[in-house]
Parts: C-alpha cells; sequence; structure tokens
C-alpha cells in the first residue's frame, strides 16, 4: 500500500483516539521520497536562556512513499512514529531515540492493542521496495 497525506491523516486520528486517549494535537503530515526511513518525527526544541530545554515545536511527520508496505505494517510505523510524538509533545526524557521510555511504550501498544511496532524496519525495507524502483 503507497500511503497518502489523507490516508496517513485518518490513521493518526484513529490511533490518537484509541491509544493516545485523543491527547495530541494534529501535527502536519508529508510524504517523502526518502530511501534512509519509512517514517520520521521531526520537531524543533525550544531553550531557555540558560539552555535548558523547554519543549518542542513546529512538529512534522514525514511517511516514505518509496515502500509499498501492507496495510497493517503500514500502521505500525505511523504507531511508531506516534510514540516519538507522544514523547517529545509531552516533554518526556528518554536516554535515547529508541531508548527505555520508548521501548516501555512500544511494548504496551504492541501488548494491549496486538500490534507490531518495532524498533527498526531496516531488514524488512528491501523487500517492500516498489518493484518499479528496482529496475
Amino acid at each position: 500500500m503507497t500511503p497518502t497525506v489523507e490516508y496517513v491523516e485518518s490513521k493518526i486520528k484513529f490511533f490518537n483516539d484509541l491509544v493516545f486517549g485523543s491527547c495530541l494535537p494534529p501535527i502536519p503530515v508529508k510524504l517523502s521520497r526518502a530511501r534512509t526511513y519509512l517514517g520520521r518525527v521531526q520537531f524543533r526544541v525550544r531553550r531557555n536562556l540558560f539552555g535548558r530545554v523547554t519543549g518542542c515545536t513546529d512538529f512534522l511527520m514525514r511517511i516514505s512513499v518509496m515502500y509499498d508496505f501492507p496495510e497493517r505494517e503500514l500502521e505500525d510505523v505511523i504507531l511508531h512514529e506516534m510514540i516519538h510524538y507522544y514523547i517529545a509533545w509531552k516533554g518526556l526524557r528518554d536516554k535515547s531515540a529508541h531508548g527505555p521510555l520508548f521501548r516501555s511504550y512500544m511494548n504496551r501498544v504492541n501488548r494491549d492493542f496486538g500490534r507490531n511496532v518495532r524498533i527498526s524496519y531496516k531488514a524488512a525495507q528491501t523487500d517492500f521496495i516498489k518493484d518499479h524502483e528496482r529496475r
């Protein structure tokens, strides 16, 4: 399945209601032709005069259209990015991008909602590159 902005936005709304208790504000979505990632959440970190982080702003979710995933796997990619969005929006701190906090949310989503969100999809990416891109 090749994602569209409308599809991704509808899934974000669905999962925001189901998984995140409707606490996340809408996030702009852009499609990308990236080959190095399936999804990415970008944002700016705000700092005070002393260099301390005071929050995040200018959120954007990018989803690559270079891969043709089954719908369920695309949903898991969107959920993966939504976990990043949730952590940043709430101002929570983790030890790394996929640290203990991220992993605990991921494991909860997988357990409670029967999902298969993963840390990395790199091994599977080559299996799902669009046929016309292989030629």
